[in-house]
């Protein structure tokens, strides 16, 4: 769905500067009493096509309540200083390394959007919903894998492709936070779920 926002550009900073704590704090010291799910998302092309991501999860569990409190998004600038460019942890600044910190429960992906350009003007599409489901365990630390998103999918082909990088994910989350206990991280990349009429993608 296709939506043009005169404010739209202010709303999405304001919301960056909230929620996108999801994308990777500078200092992290978990509550006891949640859980942790990380991963990554790698954009494929050399450059941003849009100059905002949005990417939604919700609680798939338990009331009204406990969903509204621990629906979150994580929000990825493509623009920076003026200029499209990626400005990720590593591969060519194209993957960033991501960390939800949520009460116990089950979640999913459930849907993403982009902004087209910064500005008055600037166009948002929302994608159909679909459910990448992940587990957050008390006091533990989940790897959902990696969420790898095609800016150039062609219509009726996947957008994201959901894949096992746990090695590699987990390597680079030590270096970023090296105090994390990383041993006690499961790999739970998941292998199937609600495509939305083919926009996901699950390899394994």
């Amino acid at each position: 769905m296709k939506k043009i926002y005169a404010l739209l550009c202010l709303a999405l900073i304001a919301g960056c500067a909230t929620k996108s704590a999801d994308a990777s704090p500078q200092t992290l010291s978990p509550s006891p009493d949640k859980g942790l799910a990380v991963g990554t998302i790698t954009f494929e092309g050399d450059v941003p096509v849009n100059d905002i991501y949005r990417f939604f999860y919700n609680a798939t569990s338990g009331d009204k309540a406990f969903k509204k409190a621990n629906a979150g998004k994580i929000m990825i600038k493509g623009r920076n200083n003026n200029v499209s460019s990626f400005n990720g942890d590593f591969n060519n600044k194209k993957s960033y390394l991501f960390i939800i910190e949520r009460e116990p429960g089950t979640y999913a992906f459930t849907q993403y959007s982009y902004l087209d350009h910064l500005g008055p003007t600037g166009s948002v599409d929302s994608s159909k919903e679909f459910a990448i489901p992940f587990e957050i365990k008390k006091g533990g630390i989940t790897y959902l894998g990696e969420l790898n998103y095609v800016d150039k999918a062609v219509k009726g082909s996947p957008r994201i492709f959901v894949a096992d990088y746990f090695s590699r994910d987990l390597e680079e989350l030590r270096k970023k936070y090296p105090t994390l206990g990383w041993q006690k991280t499961e790999n739970q990349t998941p292998k199937s779920g609600n495509t939305g009429d083919g926009i996901i993608d699950f390899r394994y």
